[in-house]
């Protein structure tokens, strides 16, 4: 997968490619919501092959967490399952209230087999 998908759904917008950090990589999600009328990242997640981790707020405090592989040995599957079920709570943790208070969690849902598909190749 070399561009980048977009999915506009549910009060956030989904984008899905590649990324590639140093000798690691892999698919990535970022979430981005509508603040104060401009774009912003909330969340990424990074499923890379080596350091698979995530980001709360990347483009401002950047709070990152790492993915314990024992405890989560598919990044991407464990990736699906926050987007479905933890998105809103995930946004309002990562500082932006008022788009999480938005997030429509079953539309989201409708385009998640899409975003899998594509993350696994």
């Amino acid at each position: 997968m070399s561009q980048e998908k977009v999915f506009q759904t549910g009060g956030v917008e989904l984008r899905v490619d590649n990324r590639t950090l140093g000798d690691d990589g892999g698919p990535a999600v970022r979430v981005y919501g509508d603040v104060d009328g401009k774009s912003v990242q909330l969340l990424r997640f990074d499923c890379f092959r080596k350091d698979p981790h995530y980001h709360y707020d990347p483009s401002g405090k950047n709070d990152q967490r790492k993915l314990d592989k024992d405890a989560v040995p598919d990044s991407i599957g464990w990736t699906i399952e926050q987007l479905g079920h933890n998105l809103a709570e995930m946004i309002r943790t990562a500082g932006y209230d008022g788009v999480a208070a938005n997030v429509d969690t079953a539309a989201v849902a409708t385009v998640l087999p899409e975003v899998e598909s594509i993350m696994r190749g």
